[in-house]
């Protein structure tokens, strides 16, 4: 690995990318749950040390968004 490389990496570090917008966003270490910034969907987030991952959605957060969404388009 190249010294570019390795710093493009460590700047990455915690930071993980919303399954929905593809948007890059950094959750407070060791949150459980956060939702993006961009389009505020949430996610559950495993740790592996400083690394952040991606595990599942929040279902009961997107059943809540999508009535949203639903009502909005049925009130147009």
């Amino acid at each position: 690995m190249t010294t570019k490389t390795s710093k493009k990496k460590s700047k990455r570090t915690g930071e993980v990318r919303c399954l929905n917008c593809f948007v890059r966003f950094c959750p407070p270490h060791g949150a459980e749950k956060a939702s993006c910034p961009e389009c505020g969907w949430e996610w559950y987030i495993s740790w592996s040390g400083k690394l952040a991952k991606i595990r599942k959605p929040v279902w009961e957060s997107w059943e809540r968004q999508l009535a949203e969404i639903m009502k909005e388009a049925n009130e147009e």
